[in-house]
């Protein structure tokens, strides 16, 4: 699949993509049959479709075992599975390899093997006359360096294009009506092709946008196709469970990338061609739910499916994979480091770097010389950590950081630092987590430990420094220097707004904060202005916050910004009554929490202060 360019669009949103469909939005002609034969081709037995035996006998096995050599183009690589794109003869094919693994001998006992699994499940899609990549022959046969391959063959649907990134390609059109219009008929197709699927006994289990392909048949009119059907559930009624579960899985993505009318749009639309369908298909079921309750059931499936995906991702940061790697480093330091990430984000330099494990190892050779030069770049040196800035190089790019090193303040730290976790991998499990969550933060790089068994000797957290940023209150108070009078209520107001959405998507997200502070909160501003959250060790991930935990980060707020200049009492209020802007919560909802938040304050504020003359009397500082 070509891969989507995502520019800001000066003209027609897609237009080259429409004027190839013009002329090629076509598959390959094969024949219409449904129905499987078998026979052998070079020594390997293959199932096909009737009409694909000119392609089976035009190569030898070799070819089929060796696509490199074949000049074929490898699109996709992971344990299990490869990809590769083969041009052949007038048509073009996707080649799916399975690896056969030991460990999934025990799997087959009580289910078939992926490769036969999405092949009845194409087939199926054939008969019921669903839009899926047209099956062409697969055989259990393959085997390439002593390992043993399946292989699925299947027509290219082409021109076409994931429907995660045609989705956002037609977000960057500057003709709004005409980006609505577009919209609107992409979510018909795909409600239309999934209400279809449904009402002929056809669950895809693994339904998420980058498994449905986007076809532009001519300007403004698209067909939607099925792909990766390895995981189906096939010939049984989808009835009101199996269609929410279903609907929760694509939905994952779209509540990040729509908004909330475009869903709803899309769900009466799905309800529409669901009734259409209903007397076509033997499994045609009513859904037996009203609107109100299917989107209230959506809702909270919705939620559960995403906290089981947050959940599994998390689980990466603790294990060696795609995404993270264990380290081993002279001196007794062990840790992990990160490798990659799956979606950039635009101020973090490292999300579009792969380090590997070796470049760890070479990096680390000394993780605390950043804490040992006379000209260390050290930006806290406190009783309670120790913080540097260090930069590691990448090819040409220069990659910022803040390295931390926890320290213990007194003989009960002392113990508690000693025991698992540190906190240091506290924090590198916080950051991902937040990261896992669509929440902006620093991105946690590497984490290392060095241990007497059990026991926590030393610990270091490795973040991304973003270039430019600086902490909440440092940024407000340049701000109101620099800035005039409208500028500034302009400013701030734009950062009142975000502040809302920051703390407020934290909240949602199952995170208590007992140090959100403005300097815990950091502005970039390039490429625009976002805020990210900065030293996760306040944090923790709880099943439901209680009233004072979601108090608590507000009246922090609250005292960290009291002496910033030109932060009035209406900007707090304005603050505070957009936090509790919500739906279901009453207009009047925010005046019980002001006083709250003030009487928690000013015990604040005295407790700070004394707080500082204890450190002045102990340390000689603040």
């Amino acid at each position: 699949m070509d891969t989507i360019h995502l520019t800001p669009a000066t003209t027609r949103v897609c237009a080259e993509f429409e004027a190839e469909a013009g002329t090629q939005a076509s598959e390959p002609e094969l024949p219409a049959s449904a129905s499987s034969q078998r026979g052998t081709f070079d020594g390997l037995e293959w199932t096909y479709r009737a009409g694909a035996e000119r392609l089976l006998a035009r190569l030898p096995s070799a070819a089929w075992a060796h696509p490199a050599d074949q000049g074929w183009e490898r699109i996709k690589h992971n344990a299990t599975r490869e990809v590769w794109r083969a041009p052949i003869g007038d048509a073009t094919f996707y080649l799916k390899y399975y690896a056969h693994r030991r460990k999934d001998v025990f799997k087959r006992v009580f289910r078939s093997p992926s490769c036969e699994a999405e092949w009845r499940s194409v087939m199926y899609a054939l008969r019921a006359g669903l839009p899926a990549a047209q099956p062409t022959a697969y055989t259990n046969g393959i085997r390439r360096q002593r390992r043993r391959f399946s292989l699925l063959v299947t027509a290219a649907v082409e021109p076409a294009y994931p429907l995660n990134d045609y989705w956002l390609a037609l977000h960057s059109d500057e003709d709004p009506q005409r980006q609505r219009t577009d919209i609107d008929q992409l979510s018909d197709r795909l409600a239309e092709m999934i209400a279809r699927a449904h009402q002929s006994g056809f669950e895809h289990l693994d339904m998420h946008a980058a498994n449905i392909l986007v076809q532009p048949i001519s300007a403004g009119r698209y067909r939607t196709v099925f792909v990766d059907l390895h995981s189906a559930r096939l010939g049984v009624p989808i009835r009101g469970g199996a269609v929410v579960r279903n609907l929760a899985q694509l939905n994952q993505w779209f509540r990040r990338h729509s908004n909330l009318s475009t869903r709803l749009r899309f769900l009466r639309a799905y309800c529409r061609w669901r009734n259409e369908y209903e007397a076509v298909f033997d499994h045609g079921r009513a859904l037996n739910l009203s609107f109100r309750q299917l989107v209230r059931a959506l809702a909270t499936a919705a939620d559960r499916h995403a906290r089981r995906l947050w959940a599994q991702r998390d689980r990466r940061t603790r294990r060696s994979g795609r995404y993270f790697a264990s380290l081993r480093l002279p001196g007794g330091w062990r840790g992990m480091g990160y490798v990659r990430c799956k979606h950039r984000q635009e101020e973090s330099r490292a999300s579009a770097l792969v380090l590997d494990r070796e470049w760890w190892n070479r990096q680390l050779q000394d993780p605390l010389r950043w804490f040992r030069t006379a000209d260390q770049d050290v930006c806290k040196d406190s009783h309670s950590a120790m913080v540097a800035r260090g930069v590691l190089t990448h090819g040409d790019v220069n990659l910022p950081v803040i390295v931390k090193r926890p320290r213990p303040r007194n003989w009960r730290r002392v113990v508690s630092h000693l025991l698992p976790p540190a906190r240091a991998l506290r924090g590198w499990w916080m950051g991902h987590a937040l990261l896992h969550r669509n929440i902006p933060a620093a991105r946690p790089l590497a984490v290392l430990e060095r241990r007497l068994g059990p026991l926590v000797l030393d610990s270091l957290l490795i973040t991304e420094a973003i270039p430019g940023a600086a902490d909440l209150e440092t940024h407000l108070r340049r701000a109101h220097e620099s800035l005039d009078h409208q500028d500034w209520l302009r400013h701030k107001q734009h950062l009142c707004q975000l502040l809302v959405r920051h703390v407020r998507r934290l909240q949602e997200r199952g995170f208590a904060h007992r140090d959100c502070k403005a300097q815990n909160i950091i502005v970039a501003r390039h490429p625009q202005l976002k805020l990210l959250w900065i030293d996760m060790d306040g944090l923790r991930l709880v099943r439901q916050l209680s009233r004072r935990q979601m108090l608590l980060p507000l009246m922090r707020l609250h005292v960290s910004l009291l002496d910033v200049p030109g932060l009035t009492r209406t900007d707090r209020l304005r603050f505070l009554k957009g936090y509790y802007a919500r739906f279901g919560i009453g207009p009047r909802a925010w005046r019980p929490a002001w006083r709250e938040i003030v009487q928690a304050s000013e015990k604040k504020i005295v407790a700070n202060q004394a707080r500082r003359a204890w450190k002045r009397a102990r340390y000689g500082r603040e």
